[in-house]
C-alpha cells in the first residue's frame, strides 16, 4: 500500500510540473521572424514572416528600411502572418514586433537583415583592353561589361534609345558583351545605362549613368605648291596617325596625270609634273582610319585648280560635311607659304582638335 501511495505522489508531482510548464509557456509569449536577425544577401521577393507562440497575440509590427518607416500594423491575429515588402537591392531592413500572452505578458522581438547587394559594373573593356577613366573609345568597338556578380541577362541603352541585349558569357556569367552593332558618333559623349538581373537573387543594377567620349573623326588638311617640273606637290596632313598607310594608299584616286602617291604615318604626299595651266584636277580619298579607331566621315573629294606659279586646293562638296579645310599656296618653285608654316602657327581653318604642326 505504501508503495502504491509513493507512485501516486510521483505521478501527481509529474503532472504538476507539466501543468506548470504549460502555464509558463502560455504565459511567456514567443515569436520568430524570418528573414532572421543579421541575415545578409536576402533575395528580393522574400516575404516577411512572423510566427507567434500558441494563444499569443501579435500586437504590433513595424518595418523600417534604411531608417525610414515602411510598414506599421497593430492588433494582428495569432499564429503566422506574411507580408510582401517592396524592397530594393542593398537596403537595410529592421523588423520589430510585440507579442502578448493570454494573461497579458508582452515581449518585443527584433530582426535586422540586408537585401541582396545591387549589381554594379566593375570594369569595361574596349576591344579587349580595359577602359581607363577619361579614355576615349573608338566609334566601332566591342564593349565588355564586367559585373560584381553573375547575371541572368543584361541590356544597355544609349542616349535613351531602345535597349540592346548583351551577350552573357555562359562560362563566366559576370561578363556580358555588346558587339559593335551600336553606331556611336565620333566626337560625341554618349550616355549608357546598363540593366542586369542577378542569377536567382532578384538583384538589379544600381541606377546610374556611364558616360563615354568617342574619339573625334579623322581629318585631313591640304596644302599644295608648284614644283620645278611644272607640276605640283600636294600634302594632306592627318589629325591622327593612320592605322594602315598602305590601305589608305589603295583607296586614293586622282585625275592628275602621272601622279606619284605615297602615304606616310600621318601624311599623304602626291607629286606630279607638267600640269596644264588653268586646268582642274581631282583627288579622292575613299577611306582613312586612324590608330585610335577614328575615320573620315565620308569619302573626301578635293579639287585642284592649277595656274602657272599658283595652286589652290578646295573641297568639291562643301555641303557634305567632310572633315577637310584648305588654303591657298602661291609662289614660285621654291615657294613661300601663304600661311600655316610650323613657325607661324596653324593656317586659317585648321581644326581646333588637332595639333600643329601635325605629328
Amino acid at each position: 500500500m505504501k508503495q502504491i501511495n509513493i507512485r501516486k505522489s510521483a505521478l501527481i508531482a509529474s503532472a504538476a510540473i507539466v501543468i506548470i510548464a504549460i502555464a509558463f509557456w502560455l504565459a511567456i509569449p514567443t515569436a520568430s521572424i524570418s528573414p532572421g536577425n543579421e541575415s545578409l544577401e536576402i533575395p528580393l521577393g522574400n516575404p516577411l514572416q512572423i510566427s507567434s507562440s500558441a494563444l499569443a497575440t501579435i500586437g504590433k509590427v513595424m518595418v523600417t528600411v534604411d531608417d525610414k518607416p515602411l510598414l506599421m500594423e497593430y492588433n494582428l491575429e495569432s499564429g503566422d502572418i506574411y507580408r510582401d515588402l517592396e524592397l530594393k537591392p542593398g537596403q537595410e531592413v529592421r523588423i520589430e514586433t510585440k507579442v502578448a500572452s493570454a494573461i497579458g505578458v508582452t515581449r518585443e522581438f527584433v530582426s535586422t537583415f540586408k537585401t541582396v547587394s545591387p549589381i554594379v559594373v566593375d570594369t569595361i573593356e574596349v576591344n579587349g583592353s580595359r577602359l581607363s577613366p577619361g579614355e576615349k573609345i573608338p566609334p566601332q568597338a566591342e564593349l565588355v561589361f564586367s559585373f560584381n556578380k553573375p547575371v541572368n541577362k543584361a541590356s544597355v541603352t544609349m542616349d535613351g534609345s531602345e535597349a540592346v541585349e548583351l551577350q552573357v558569357d555562359q562560362s563566366n556569367p559576370s561578363r556580358a558583351t555588346l558587339p559593335p552593332v551600336v553606331s556611336m558618333k565620333q566626337g560625341v559623349v554618349h550616355v549608357f545605362r546598363v540593366l542586369a538581373e542577378g542569377a536567382g537573387s532578384g538583384a538589379e543594377t544600381e541606377s546610374g549613368e556611364i558616360r563615354t567620349m568617342v574619339v573625334k573623326p579623322l581629318t585631313l588638311y591640304g596644302k599644295a605648291k608648284p614644283n620645278e617640273a611644272g607640276g605640283v606637290d600636294i600634302e594632306l596632313d592627318s589629325s591622327v596617325a593612320f592605322r594602315d598607310p598602305e590601305a589608305v594608299k589603295a583607296v586614293i584616286g586622282t585625275t592628275i596625270p602621272d601622279a606619284v602617291i605615297s602615304v606616310e604615318k600621318q601624311k599623304i604626299v602626291i607629286t606630279s609634273s607638267s600640269l596644264a595651266s588653268s586646268e582642274s584636277y581631282t583627288i579622292a580619298v575613299g577611306r582613312a582610319e586612324g590608330v585610335d579607331g577614328s575615320f573620315l566621315e565620308g569619302p573626301l573629294v578635293l579639287t585642284l585648280e592649277y595656274k602657272a606659279g599658283e595652286t589652290q586646293v578646295t573641297q568639291s562638296d562643301a555641303s557634305s560635311g567632310y572633315s577637310y579645310s584648305g588654303y591657298n599656296y602661291s609662289g614660285g618653285a621654291s615657294g613661300s607659304s601663304g600661311g600655316g608654316g610650323a613657325d607661324s602657327g596653324p593656317p586659317p581653318g585648321w581644326p581646333p582638335c588637332c595639333p600643329w604642326p601635325p605629328r
